[in-house]
Protein backbone atom coordinates (compact mmCIF):
# COMPACT_ATOMS: atom_id res chain seq x y z
CA UNK A 1 0.00 0.00 0.00
CA UNK A 2 1.32 3.49 -0.67
CA UNK A 3 2.73 5.73 2.13
CA UNK A 4 0.19 8.27 3.33
CA UNK A 5 0.76 11.87 3.59
CA UNK A 6 -0.41 14.50 5.90
CA UNK A 7 -2.22 17.53 4.94
CA UNK A 8 -2.94 20.96 6.57
CA UNK A 9 -5.98 22.92 6.72
CA UNK A 10 -5.82 25.11 4.01
CA UNK A 11 -6.88 28.12 6.00
CA UNK A 12 -2.73 27.69 8.02
CA UNK A 13 -1.60 29.00 5.07
CA UNK A 14 -3.96 31.83 3.64
CA UNK A 15 -3.19 33.73 7.01
CA UNK A 16 -6.23 33.90 8.51
CA UNK A 17 -6.22 33.39 12.42
CA UNK A 18 -7.10 30.51 13.88
CA UNK A 19 -6.19 29.00 17.48
CA UNK A 20 -6.46 25.52 15.95
CA UNK A 21 -5.26 24.27 12.67
CA UNK A 22 -6.34 20.65 11.72
CA UNK A 23 -4.11 18.08 9.92
CA UNK A 24 -4.47 14.27 8.82
CA UNK A 25 -4.09 11.59 6.09
CA UNK A 26 -6.99 12.67 4.05
CA UNK A 27 -6.56 16.15 1.82
CA UNK A 28 -10.65 17.00 2.61
CA UNK A 29 -10.17 16.51 6.40
CA UNK A 30 -12.58 13.80 5.93
CA UNK A 31 -11.82 11.93 9.22
CA UNK A 32 -11.53 15.22 11.23
CA UNK A 33 -15.19 16.04 10.19
CA UNK A 34 -16.52 12.29 10.63
CA UNK A 35 -14.84 12.25 14.22
CA UNK A 36 -16.25 15.56 15.20
CA UNK A 37 -20.15 14.58 14.24
CA UNK A 38 -19.68 10.70 14.78
CA UNK A 39 -17.82 10.96 18.22
CA UNK A 40 -17.21 13.58 20.12
CA UNK A 41 -20.62 15.56 19.39
CA UNK A 42 -22.14 12.37 20.61
CA UNK A 43 -19.73 11.57 23.58
CA UNK A 44 -20.28 15.01 24.73
CA UNK A 45 -24.19 15.16 24.59
CA UNK A 46 -24.22 11.75 26.34
CA UNK A 47 -22.17 13.11 29.46
CA UNK A 48 -24.42 16.04 29.88
CA UNK A 49 -27.20 14.08 29.47
CA UNK A 50 -26.25 11.83 31.85
CA UNK A 51 -25.15 14.59 34.50
CA UNK A 52 -28.79 16.27 33.40
CA UNK A 53 -30.37 12.85 34.68
CA UNK A 54 -28.79 13.42 37.75
CA UNK A 55 -26.39 10.16 37.89
CA UNK A 56 -24.17 10.00 40.36
CA UNK A 57 -21.48 8.04 38.01
CA UNK A 58 -21.00 8.57 34.76
CA UNK A 59 -20.89 5.86 31.22
CA UNK A 60 -17.64 7.07 29.58
CA UNK A 61 -18.31 5.20 26.67
CA UNK A 62 -16.22 6.48 23.32
CA UNK A 63 -14.17 8.57 25.74
CA UNK A 64 -13.02 5.61 27.39
CA UNK A 65 -10.76 4.70 24.49
CA UNK A 66 -10.27 7.70 22.86
CA UNK A 67 -6.35 9.16 23.63
CA UNK A 68 -4.42 12.41 22.65
CA UNK A 69 -0.50 12.02 22.21
CA UNK A 70 0.86 16.27 23.08
CA UNK A 71 4.06 17.96 22.19
CA UNK A 72 4.60 21.16 23.40
CA UNK A 73 5.98 23.34 21.13
CA UNK A 74 7.73 26.81 20.94
CA UNK A 75 6.18 27.38 17.71
CA UNK A 76 3.47 26.92 14.65
CA UNK A 77 6.49 26.76 12.47
CA UNK A 78 7.71 23.48 15.05
CA UNK A 79 4.47 22.07 14.71
CA UNK A 80 4.62 22.43 10.96
CA UNK A 81 9.10 21.09 11.27
CA UNK A 82 7.56 18.25 13.95
CA UNK A 83 4.92 17.01 11.01
CA UNK A 84 6.89 17.21 8.44
CA UNK A 85 9.68 14.99 10.34
CA UNK A 86 6.83 12.85 11.48
CA UNK A 87 6.10 11.98 7.61
CA UNK A 88 8.72 11.71 6.76
CA UNK A 89 9.82 9.18 9.07
CA UNK A 90 7.19 6.79 10.42
CA UNK A 91 3.87 7.89 8.42
CA UNK A 92 3.14 4.95 6.41
CA UNK A 93 -0.55 3.80 5.29
CA UNK A 94 -2.46 4.52 8.25
CA UNK A 95 -4.91 6.95 9.38
CA UNK A 96 -3.72 9.75 11.14
CA UNK A 97 -5.21 13.67 12.17
CA UNK A 98 -4.70 15.75 14.61
CA UNK A 99 -4.63 19.58 15.19
CA UNK A 100 -1.63 22.22 16.13
CA UNK A 101 -2.00 25.74 18.23
CA UNK A 102 -3.57 26.85 21.27
CA UNK A 103 -6.26 27.65 22.92
CA UNK A 104 -4.99 30.58 24.71
CA UNK A 105 -3.20 32.61 22.06
CA UNK A 106 -1.54 34.70 24.45
CA UNK A 107 0.76 31.74 25.43
CA UNK A 108 4.22 31.58 24.09
CA UNK A 109 3.85 28.01 23.25
CA UNK A 110 1.86 25.98 21.23
CA UNK A 111 0.86 21.75 21.17
CA UNK A 112 0.48 19.61 18.35
CA UNK A 113 -1.71 17.03 19.55
CA UNK A 114 -2.50 13.27 17.71
CA UNK A 115 -5.61 11.24 17.97
CA UNK A 116 -5.63 7.55 18.86
CA UNK A 117 -8.61 5.17 19.32
CA UNK A 118 -5.97 2.29 20.94
CA UNK A 119 -4.01 1.97 23.58
CA UNK A 120 -1.48 0.08 21.12
CA UNK A 121 -1.68 3.42 18.90
CA UNK A 122 -1.40 5.56 21.37
CA UNK A 123 1.86 3.83 22.23
CA UNK A 124 3.24 4.09 18.93
CA UNK A 125 2.31 7.61 18.56
CA UNK A 126 4.13 8.15 21.81
CA UNK A 127 7.46 6.86 20.68
CA UNK A 128 7.37 7.97 17.73
CA UNK A 129 6.36 12.00 18.78
CA UNK A 130 9.14 11.34 21.01
CA UNK A 131 11.48 10.61 18.63
CA UNK A 132 10.61 13.58 16.04
CA UNK A 133 10.59 15.78 18.94
CA UNK A 134 14.42 15.57 19.71
CA UNK A 135 15.21 16.30 16.18
CA UNK A 136 13.08 19.83 16.40
CA UNK A 137 13.23 20.53 19.85
CA UNK A 138 14.74 18.42 22.44
CA UNK A 139 13.48 19.88 25.47
CA UNK A 140 9.80 19.72 24.20
CA UNK A 141 7.35 17.57 26.57
CA UNK A 142 5.49 15.05 25.04
CA UNK A 143 2.79 13.48 26.56
CA UNK A 144 -0.76 11.65 26.51
CA UNK A 145 -3.66 11.76 28.26
CA UNK A 146 -7.34 10.18 27.24
CA UNK A 147 -9.42 12.00 24.63
CA UNK A 148 -11.64 14.62 26.73
CA UNK A 149 -9.36 14.58 30.08
CA UNK A 150 -9.71 18.22 30.43
CA UNK A 151 -13.67 18.04 29.92
CA UNK A 152 -14.06 14.92 32.41
CA UNK A 153 -11.38 15.96 34.92
CA UNK A 154 -13.56 18.83 36.79
CA UNK A 155 -16.22 15.74 38.09
CA UNK A 156 -13.74 12.84 37.97
CA UNK A 157 -10.78 13.91 38.90
CA UNK A 158 -7.22 12.15 37.53
CA UNK A 159 -8.11 10.55 34.22
CA UNK A 160 -5.18 7.56 35.32
CA UNK A 161 -7.92 6.34 37.72
CA UNK A 162 -10.82 6.33 34.81
CA UNK A 163 -12.25 2.91 34.73
CA UNK A 164 -15.41 2.43 32.21
CA UNK A 165 -18.24 3.70 34.54
CA UNK A 166 -16.87 6.26 36.67
CA UNK A 167 -17.66 7.44 40.49
CA UNK A 168 -18.52 11.65 40.25
CA UNK A 169 -16.06 13.15 42.66
CA UNK A 170 -17.27 16.79 42.51
CA UNK A 171 -20.63 17.19 42.44
CA UNK A 172 -20.08 20.52 43.38
CA UNK A 173 -18.55 21.69 39.69
CA UNK A 174 -21.02 19.99 37.61
CA UNK A 175 -23.64 22.91 37.34
CA UNK A 176 -20.01 24.93 35.52
CA UNK A 177 -19.59 21.70 33.66
CA UNK A 178 -22.74 21.74 32.49
CA UNK A 179 -22.94 25.24 31.16
CA UNK A 180 -19.59 24.76 29.61
CA UNK A 181 -20.95 21.70 27.77
CA UNK A 182 -23.90 23.74 26.19
CA UNK A 183 -21.88 26.71 25.43
CA UNK A 184 -19.35 24.18 23.27
CA UNK A 185 -22.24 23.13 21.76
CA UNK A 186 -23.85 26.03 21.00
CA UNK A 187 -27.12 25.53 23.04
CA UNK A 188 -29.55 27.85 24.74
CA UNK A 189 -29.35 27.68 28.68
CA UNK A 190 -31.89 25.56 30.01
Amino acid sequence: MAKSRLYIDKRYFTGKAMKWVSFETSPNLQATRSDIYGRCVPCITSLYEQLKEGRKDIELGLAFSCWKVVVVLESMEECIRLLEEFERRFLDDRTLKGRFGSVDETKNTRVLVINATTERDRDRLYAELQECAKMINPTAPVFFHRGCAELYHAILGDWRRWKRREAIRKPEEIPALMDRIRKMLYWEKE
